[in-house]
């Protein structure tokens, strides 16, 4: 019974010289795994991101057809990177996008127009009188009216005739500062339909243009 401990140990001793080589590859592959384990860096943090499905350019508002999303890491995202699940269908760019970019705040703007209504454009109108121009703010609401100035009738006999309401209760977006006054008017620029952009275009070339200020 004293030296059962001393055949197991005698035991174990050739069953380590049978299977030596055997042992001594399992742990080869053992320290090289855990090499690989020390000097494999981490796996990168990434985030999904949209980008321009394809070349866009920046005459029309993006659709959901104009987006698709792409995993970065988080290294290499530009700062205000838009996130699937953003608001970005409806923005339009403010310069071509190539396809793949990453698409970032600073790349989308909302149309000027789109707070007060889907299908608005943004209307520039040179109005004649500046002190007109001088009592508005952005939001402030006007009526646009054409009529005849006095220098354009063509005989002393005539009289200038009512003026003409173009559109009513417009919002003004802006009020440009190269339009403050002078000469030439003042220039806002207001929200309205494409077909009364239409109609005030086509008064700009033919009458003058005044307002008057619903608040």
């Amino acid at each position: 019974m004293a030296d059962t401990p001393y055949r197991h140990r005698r035991g174990l001793l050739r069953l380590l010289e049978r299977y030596r080589r055997l042992v001594a590859a399992l742990l080869t592959a053992l320290a090289a795994i855990c090499a690989v384990l020390v000097l494999r860096p981490l796996p990168e943090p990434v985030t999904e991101v949209l980008v321009a499905a394809h070349d866009l350019d920046a005459s029309a508002p993006l659709t959901e057809t104009d987006l698709d999303t792409r995993e970065l890491p988080d290294r290499l995202l530009p700062e205000g990177s838009l996130r699937p699940g953003g608001r970005a269908a409806g923005l339009t760019p403010n310069a071509p996008v190539r396809a793949g970019e990453v698409l970032t705040d600073a790349r989308l703007r909302d149309p000027p127009a789109l707070p007060y209504g889907p299908g608005l454009v943004a209307v520039p109108v040179r109005v004649s009188d500046p002190g007109a121009v001088s009592l508005l703010s952005p939001g402030s609401r006007v009526d646009v009216l054409a009529a005849r100035g006095v220098d354009d009738l063509s005989s002393p006999s005539s009289r200038p005739g009512p003026a003409t309401e173009v559109v009513e209760d417009r919002p003004v977006l802006s009020i440009p500062e190269e339009g403050a006054g002078g000469e030439g008017g003042a220039l806002i620029l207001i929200a309205a339909t494409p077909g009364e952009a239409r109609l005030l275009a086509g008064h700009a070339t033919t009458s003058r243009l005044s307002v008057t200020i619903r608040g």
